[in-house]
């Protein structure tokens, strides 16, 4: 019996290079950079003072004082990308059920930034005169709550936390509903904010770059932390060509996996990694021969980055050094819970507009990373079938198989 298929219908992002859809496809291939002096909190005690930190960003321009005040930062930016998402999509949701529709969301440090205000209100004015209202926001299920209240979604939620491959799993968890037929359409994704609990965090860790992150180049020293938004509509492909939606491209299926290695460090070799892409791929119905484009994880750690070039190498044998491979996160960090809904976002414009975002920074080959990033310059390509790598601490790995809409 041949399953449901899901097609994208509706794209929303904002980032450090963008703002909106338009502006981020339109930096990301002419490979601007995002990653700046933090201006969130004051960076100067730490070694690193450098985040990929969306600018310009005035939250009294999209929401009431009602709304904010129960919106975190992480609530903000995510209920603008889900909005321009669903604008995108052309849904009047007054002719859908609204019962089949769900909210698939993946968190990272959620309201975390707003809990550290609440502290320094606290010290500075005493508990009795802070803000409650700081708190309300703290889970990180708070913004799949507040997208459901503002757009009255009935159907099935989930929160997925799955560290960096968070938001990709929750797409992964998108797609599941519609093929069971649960839901007519999903609205997927995921959001993140910088924080100084976070940001404090990876310094310790000693897993940062001061500078900015130069993705499988032999001079990376780490990566660069970033904060961002991005939500996928999927749709159910009967129903979108019901309603005459428009398609930017089909979601052809996704891989799970564990490497059971470490808290922090993948498996050296990438076994679990290249189990997720071959699942994927699996899952998805099409051959290894037919992927033309691959959204890498790209942290631009040492271990990472030759892991997920391993990785590569064991799925696709030979014709692993013809596949183009880039990483967005040398634009726009690395975003934690969102990171795999904001690459999933450059795979489907890649395929859908046959351009592939370069990797930038990279100035000099790394014999352990002899692969096509696609270095400093996007690339005209035909792309029927792009990857998109998520592989997180722990060895949380999700990959997504995006194909292009004829």
């Amino acid at each position: 019996m041949n399953r449901p298929r899901a097609v994208v219908t509706g794209l929303g992002i904002l980032t450090s290079i963008g703002r909106d859809l338009p502006s981020f496809r339109k930096n990301l291939l002419e490979g601007v950079c995002g990653i700046d002096r933090i201006t969130l909190f004051d960076p100067s005690g730490y070694r690193v003072k450098k985040a990929a930190e969306v600018r310009d960003f005035d939250p009294r321009r999209h929401f009431s004082p009602r709304q904010l005040k129960r919106m975190s930062r992480c609530d903000q930016l995510g209920m603008k990308a889900a909005l321009e998402a669903l604008t995108d999509a052309a849904l009047d949701l007054s002719k859908e059920d609204r019962e089949r529709i769900g909210i698939f969301i993946g968190g990272g440090a959620g309201g975390i930034f707003s809990a550290e205000q609440y502290r320094k209100e606290m010290i500075r004015k005493g508990w009795q005169k802070v803000r409650p209202t700081l708190l309300l926001p703290f889970s990180t299920c708070a913004l799949n709550d507040a997208i459901a209240e503002e757009y009255r979604i009935l159907g099935p939620r989930a929160t997925i936390a799955t560290a960096c491959s968070s938001s990709a799993t929750a797409i992964g968890c998108g797609l599941d509903a519609i093929r069971s037929g649960e839901v007519d359409m999903a609205i997927a994704g995921g959001s993140e904010s910088l924080s100084e609990v976070t940001f404090g965090g990876f310094n310790s860790l000693r897993t940062v770059d001061e500078e900015y992150c130069r993705p499988f180049d032999l001079h990376r020293k780490g990566l660069s932390l970033g904060e961002g938004a991005a939500f996928l509509i999927l749709e159910e492909e009967g129903h979108a060509r019901k309603r005459g939606a428009r398609i930017h491209g089909e979601l052809l299926g996704y891989g799970l996996s564990g490497d059971g290695q470490h808290m922090t460090a993948p498996d050296p070799e990438g076994k679990g990694a290249a189990r997720a892409m071959e699942g994927a791929l699996k899952d998805a119905g099409v051959s290894p021969e037919e992927v033309g484009y691959i959204n890498a994880h790209g942290t631009a750690t040492p271990a990472n980055d030759a892991a997920e070039t391993k990785a590569i190498k064991t799925l696709f044998g030979e014709r692993a050094g013809k596949i183009p491979v880039s990483s967005s996160k040398s634009m726009i960090g690395h975003c934690l819970g969102a990171a795999g809904a904001l690459e999933a976002v450059a795979a489907v414009l890649a395929v859908r507009d046959g351009r592939i975002p370069p990797t930038i920074h990279y100035e000099t080959p790394d014999p352990e990373c002899d692969l096509d990033y696609v270095p400093n310059q996007a690339r005209e390509a035909a792309v029927n079938v792009a990857l998109s790598n998520s592989f997180a601490f722990g060895g949380n790995n999700t990959a997504l198989v995006f194909g292009k809409w004829e």
